[in-house]
C-alpha cells in the first residue's frame, strides 16, 4: 500500500465503449487510477481487460482486429499514445537477438532526455538480473524482470501489467507479486494491473477496480468489500463463458463477410503497402545507431555468408547444366558443331547474365531470404516484440521495414551477381573440358561477344539488369515485412504466413521479369 501517494489523477478513462465483433466489452466506462498508485483491474477471462490494456498503451487502433472502440485515455493530462505508458507483457517480449544489457540499451535510447537516469548496468544490478546470460537464456522469472528494467529504462510515466501472474503456481505468484510491489516502491512510478489472479495481487494494491461484463463498466471495489470479490466475480465467469459461445454461434457468418471485404480490398491494401514500404525507403531514426543495428542485423539474414554460399551454388548448377547439355545434346554435332559453337556461346552468354541467372536468383531469393525475414517478423509479431518496440517509442515502419527494405535492394543485386559470375566460369570450366579442342580464349571471346562493348563500364542491358533486380527486391522486402506482421495467434500462422511469402514473393518476382521481358529485348540482337 502506498498512502503517501499524491491523490492527482495518474491515468482517465473517458466514455470507453469496446465491442468485439457483435459483443460489447464496455458501453461508456469511466475511470480514473491515481498517480503513483498500484491499481489492479480484475475480472474473469475473456471480458476485455487485455483489450482495454491495449487501449491505455496506445496500440490499439480506432478499428483493428474485428475490435472497435471509441472514447479517450489520458495519462499525465495528454491524451494516451504509444510510449507514454510502458507495457510489461504476459509473454515479457523482450528482444532475444539483443543481450539483456542490450534490451535495456534500446530503450534507454529511445527515451532520448526522458530516459531514466540509472545506467542499464545500474538497472540489472537493481532488479538481479545477469549480465551475461544470452535473452533466450534467462529464467522465467529473470525473464520478467528484465521485461520491467527494460520499461523502467525508457522512463514511461506509467506501467501497465499484462496478467503478470497467469499460469503460476500461487508461490511464484506471490514472488511476482513482491516484484512488482519492491519495483514500485523504489521507482514511485503509477501501475495498473489487469489479471484475474487477484489473490496474489492484492495484498500489493492501493485500489481494485472490476470489469463486469454485465454492465460493461469499470467499478472500482471498496477496500472494505475487496474479501467480497470471488463471489462477484463466480456468476462473471459463467456469463463470460457463455457470451464467448454466443460469439461462436455467428463467427461464421462473421468471418465469411469478412473474407468477402477483404477480396475487395486486398488491391488498395496492396498499393498502400507498397507506398509505404517505398516511402519507408527514407531512413527516419531517432536513434541512428539502433537503425544502423537493426540494418546489420537483417543485411546478415538476407546476405550474409549463407545467402551467398546458396547463391553461388545456384550459379554452379546453373552454369554447368546450361553449358554441358547445351553441347552434349547438340543434334548432329559433328556438323553442326563447328558451325554453331561460337554462336551458341554468344547466345549462352546472354540468356545466362540477362535470363538465366536473374531469375534463378530472385526467386531464391524470395524463397531463403524472404522466409527468413517473414519467420522473423512473425515471431516478432506472435511474441509481441512488434508491440514492445511501440512502446518504447520506436516505430516498427522505420526500425524494422526500413533495414529489410534496404537489405533486400542492396542483397538482391549482390546476391545475383555472385550467381551469375560463379556460373560464367563454371561454364568456361565446363565448356573447355566437354570440348577439348577450342580453349578458354575462344570461349572468353564468343561468351561476351553480346555482352561487352568498347569503352562500357559494365556488360550491355546493366540498367535493365538493375532495374529489374531493384523492383524485385522492393516486392520481396514489402511481401515478407507485411506477412510477418499480420496478426498471429499461434505459431501455425507463422508458418503460414512464411507459405504465403514465398508463394507471393515467387510470383511477384517471375511477374517483374516477365513484364521487363516485353519491353527489354526490343531491337537486341545478342
Amino acid at each position: 500500500m502506498n498512502p503517501s501517494a499524491p491523490e492527482n489523477v495518474g491515468i482517465s478513462i473517458n466514455q470507453i465503449c469496446v465491442t468485439a465483433g457483435e459483443r460489447t466489452l464496455l458501453d461508456q466506462a469511466n475511470a480514473e487510477f491515481k498517480a503513483g498508485e498500484i491499481t489492479l483491474i480484475v475480472g474473469p477471462s475473456g471480458v476485455g481487460k487485455s483489450i482495454l490494456l491495449r487501449i491505455m498503451a496506445g496500440l490499439l487502433d480506432d478499428s483493428a482486429e474485428g475490435v472497435r472502440w471509441s472514447g479517450s485515455v489520458v495519462i499525465d493530462g495528454a491524451k494516451a499514445k504509444c510510449g507514454a505508458a510502458g507495457v510489461v507483457f504476459q509473454s515479457f517480449a523482450l528482444f532475444d537477438e539483443l543481450s539483456a544489457l542490450g534490451n535495456i540499451e534500446i530503450a534507454r535510447a529511445s527515451g532520448g532526455k526522458h530516459a531514466t537516469r540509472k545506467t542499464p548496468k545500474e538497472l540489472l544490478a537493481s532488479l538481479r538480473i545477469p549480465a551475461n546470460v544470452p535473452t533466450s537464456r534467462l529464467s522465467g522469472g529473470q525473464r520478467q524482470r528484465l521485461a520491467i528494467a527494460r520499461t523502467l529504462a525508457y522512463n514511461p510515466s506509467a506501467i501497465l501489467y499484462d496478467e503478470p501472474t497467469s499460469g503460476l503456481d500461487p508461490s511464484t505468484g506471490r514472488q511476482v507479486a513482491d516484484l512488482i510491489r519492491d519495483t514500485h516502491q523504489e521507482f514511485g512510478k503509477t501501475s495498473v494491473i489487469v489479471t484475474h489472479d487477484y489473490h496474489a495481487l492484492m495484498p500489493i494494491a492501493d485500489r481494485i477496480f472490476l470489469l463486469d461484463p454485465e454492465l460493461g463498466k469499470l467499478e472500482e471495489i471498496e477496500s472494505a468489500d475487496w474479501e467480497a470479490i470471488p463471489e462477484r466475480l463466480a456468476p462473471m465467469a459463467i456469463t463470460s463463458v457463455a457470451q464467448e459461445d454466443d460469439v461462436d454461434s455467428f463467427s461464421f457468418g462473421e468471418l465469411l463477410r469478412q473474407r468477402i471485404v477483404q477480396v475487395f480490398v486486398g488491391t488498395t491494401g496492396a498499393v498502400i503497402a507498397l507506398m509505404m514500404g517505398l516511402i519507408s525507403l527514407v531512413p527516419i531514426w531517432r536513434n541512428p545507431v539502433w537503425g544502423l543495428r537493426y540494418f546489420a542485423y537483417y543485411a546478415r539474414m538476407v546476405f550474409g555468408p549463407t545467402a551467398f554460399l546458396y547463391l553461388m551454388a545456384s550459379g554452379l548448377i546453373s552454369g554447368f547444366v546450361t553449358t554441358y547439355f547445351t553441347f552434349k545434346f547438340l543434334p548432329y554435332s559433328d556438323y553442326t558443331g563447328p558451325l554453331l559453337v561460337e554462336d551458341l556461346l554468344t547466345a549462352l552468354g546472354f540468356a545466362t547474365y540477362r535470363i538465366f541467372v536473374p531469375v534463378l536468383s530472385c526467386v531464391l531469393v524470395a524463397a531463403r531470404c524472404g522466409a527468413a525475414v517473414t519467420s522473423d517478423i512473425g515471431g516478432r509479431q506472435f511474441g509481441n516484440q512488434i508491440d514492445a518496440l511501440k512502446t518504447i517509442g520506436m516505430k516498427p515502419r522505420y526500425y524494422l521495414l526500413t533495414p529489410i527494405m534496404w537489405s533486400f535492394m542492396i542483397g538482391t543485386p549482390l546476391l545475383s551477381y555472385a550467381a551469375f559470375y560463379v556460373a560464367k566460369y563454371t561454364s568456361l570450366v565446363t565448356f573447355v573440358f566437354a570440348d577439348g579442342v577450342r580453349g578458354a580464349n575462344f570461349w572468353d571471346q564468343s561468351f561476351h561477344r553480346g555482352l561487352e562493348e568498347p569503352g562500357m563500364f559494365a556488360y550491355q542491358g546493366f540498367g535493365w539488369l538493375i532495374s529489374k533486380l531493384l523492383c524485385c527486391g522492393v516486392g520481396i522486402g514489402i511481401i515478407s515485412y507485411y506477412q510477418g506482421l499480420k496478426t498471429k495467434y499461434s505459431t501455425s500462422d507463422v508458418s503460414r504466413s512464411v507459405t504465403s511469402t514465398i508463394l507471393w514473393a515467387t510470383l511477384f518476382s517471375l511477374t517483374v521479369h516477365f513484364i521487363f521481358a516485353l519491353f527489354e529485348y526490343e531491337g537486341v540482337v545478342p
